[in-house]
């Protein structure tokens, strides 16, 4: 189910015109390109540095089962990589659109409204690379 929820939070971002030319793609991006920019899971797949960002990263953090035991009350975490402060920080303001207080849909998975409820910036230990971290809350139905 995790998979399925970072693969519908991806095709959000890769609809948006405004969110894909601030990482320097197109909607039209093919997976390699989209791939020096997203990564699915908390480690880049590349080696960050001030070259290649902007990066994202998305990952799901601890969640657990509702009432509802159909219910799973889920968390992802977004880490924004950019040159600056102030592009980390529009990266993120950008996926908060998309994102805050809406539900995310793919083919097969629907969540219910999705919510923010951290936001702030972070060291990432690299010369000329800034982070910029976004946990949201999101609640969907377990398929089996």
């Amino acid at each position: 189910m995790s998979l399925k929820l970072i693969d519908a939070i991806q095709k959000v971002h890769k609809h948006d015109t405004e969110f894909m030319s601030l990482v320097g793609l197109t909607p039209s991006a093919t997976s390699e390109e989209i791939v020096k920019r997203f990564t699915k899971g908390m480690e880049p797949e590349i080696v960050v540095t001030s070259a290649n960002v902007p990066h994202i990263c998305q990952y799901i953090m601890p969640g657990r089962f509702a009432s509802n035991p159909l219910v799973f009350e889920g968390k992802f975490c977004l880490d924004f990589y950019g040159k600056t402060a102030y592009e980390a920080k529009q990266l993120f303001e950008q996926s908060f659109k998309l994102l805050h207080d809406r539900r995310i849909l793919d083919e097969d998975f629907r969540t219910y409204l999705c919510v923010l409820a951290y936001d702030a910036d972070f060291v990432t230990g690299i010369k000329g690379v800034k982070g910029y971290k976004a946990i949201y809350d999101v609640d969907y139905l377990r398929m089996n």
